[in-house]
């Protein structure tokens, strides 16, 4: 026992190391695809990220009062607390913070292993840095919208956003909150840094690329009221990559396959008869498992015209309504059949419907409606006329973003950054309305992080 030679000295083998099992390109580059399935399995399995911004405003609801899943996001009455089970069944959404800290931190270690051994192939490690790089930025803007408050809060963002973390190592001291404007600028640079290192070709959309890193730029430039970048940017990616026609072969059956030609970026699912390993998209939580029901406005809005082809994308059942939106076994024998889809993170349209927006808010109304005419025409929708201006211009575009863009995890985001509160239609309880502005709008932070790194808590946890 009281020998003192190093080789007692070791190494549980229970225990995996980055460092042990990452030393070259290739090793980085498996461990970067490790990335994806955990973006997957961590923060989209049951469609905890997905569901939280419609259930927490006013696109989905609990399928029953006594159903616990988002229950207490869904009636404001999350709780601080170091919690951290499963974001589905759980009193806040502290899971996706530690789960999305997590994915940036094993960005941050790509980041550094790429630059460390781009002497191998460099053009292969500027591919890996730009992924690593655009990723960050996505899982940023997840976390700066569901635990701070809009951009433009106050009037220089200037408000508490979220740590800005950059390295991967889980001991390293985390900073206070950056403000919000800081995070904005963070995800900006991030972005703009990874696009040029994109390789040339015609990319995938189950892995980051340069057609989804400027996506993803356009939404934070709207998000953030720079409705000029926002457009130009926007118009740049539909012109690469345009809208799905609709068709039998096409736009909306095809969307959430590997068929959809409009989808930017899509994660894939991995399929396991254990749930720990396999990821359980937000289609089984509407199907296999019924967690959630659409509102009755929000049903009622997509039938709203008797030719909107998206109007399957929600079907009755006695008094409630069944999301029917996301397909079920695109891929064959996979456990959870309705999880069986791709989950795309983003695509054309939202891009054509941010140009649309952006354009209406720099007062070049033609442009604006050319774009959402765009979407509703492919629906079968009457083109917005000429005489619908200004403010009646914006309502319609940000109507057309709900129909078009619904149950895909954006709903609540959009209301914070228009300064709008929630007005609940169809609703358990009496939790009718969250005015704007509101402190219960925003998760708050978890416990262990706000004591263990001295974070400044969201105001009224």
């Amino acid at each position: 026992m009281s020998c003192k030679k190093d080789f007692l000295d070791v190494t549980n083998p229970a225990t995996v190391t980055r460092e042990a099992n990452v030393y070259d390109l290739n090793t980085t580059s498996a461990y970067l695809n490790g990335v994806y399935v955990n973006i997957a399995k961590d923060l989209f399995s049951f469609g905890s990220i997905t569901a939280y911004p419609e259930i927490i405003a006013d696109n989905l609801k609990p399928s029953g009062a006594s159903v616990p899943y988002l229950f207490p996001e869904y009636s404001w009455s999350q709780l601080s607390s170091k919690n951290t089970v499963d974001a589905a069944n759980s009193e806040n959404v502290n899971k996706i913070w530690l789960n999305g800290y997590g994915i940036i931190r094993a960005c941050n270690f790509v980041l550094e292993k790429s630059e460390e051994y781009r002497s191998e192939n460099s053009q292969k490690a500027d591919n890996m840095k730009a992924q690593a790089l655009a990723i960050r930025a996505y899982i940023n803007f997840l976390l700066v919208n569901t635990f701070a408050q809009a951009y433009n809060f106050t009037t220089d963002a200037s408000h508490p956003g979220i740590p800005v973390v950059t390295s991967s190592d889980w001991a390293a001291p985390i900073s206070d909150r950056q403000t919000v404007a800081g995070v904005y600028n963070a995800m900006i640079d991030d972005l703009n840094a990874a696009i040029p290192l994109f390789q040339a070709g015609t990319p995938s959309a189950l892995t980051m690329n340069k057609n989804a890193a400027k996506a993803l730029l356009a939404r934070v430039y709207l998000f953030k009221g720079d409705y000029t970048a926002a457009k130009n940017t926007a118009r740049e990616v539909g012109a690469t990559v345009p809208i799905m026609p609709a068709s039998s072969t096409g736009y909306p059956s095809k969307l959430f396959t590997t068929t959809e030609t409009e989808a930017l970026f899509q994660l894939s699912p991995s399929n396991s008869s254990s749930t720990t390993f396999s990821s359980v998209f937000v289609g089984a939580t509407f199907v296999t498992y019924n967690y959630y029901l659409s509102t009755a406005d929000m049903a009622l809005l997509l039938k709203q015209y008797p030719s909107d082809i998206r109007a399957g994308w929600v079907t009755s059942s006695g008094t409630t309504w069944k999301v029917t939106k996301y397909p079920q076994g695109v891929i064959a024998n996979y456990t959870i059949p309705a999880a069986s889809y791709y989950q795309t993170i983003i695509r054309s349209s939202e891009m054509y419907l941010t140009a649309a927006e952006a354009y209406a808010q720099i007062s070049n109304e033609d442009s604006a409606r050319y774009y959402v005419n765009q979407i509703r025409s492919r629906a079968t929708l009457p083109a917005l006329p000429n005489t619908v201006t200004g403010a009646s211009l914006l309502d319609s575009i940000y109507t057309e973003r709900r129909r078009e863009l619904c149950f895909e995890g954006l709903r609540m985001f959009d209301l914070l950054r228009w300064k709008k509160g929630v007005s609940r239609v169809d609703v358990w309880g009496n939790n009718k309305s969250l005015p704007y502005p509101s402190n219960k709008a925003i998760a708050p932070l978890p416990q262990q992080d706000v004591e263990g790194y001295q974070l400044t808590q969201n105001l009224d946890y």
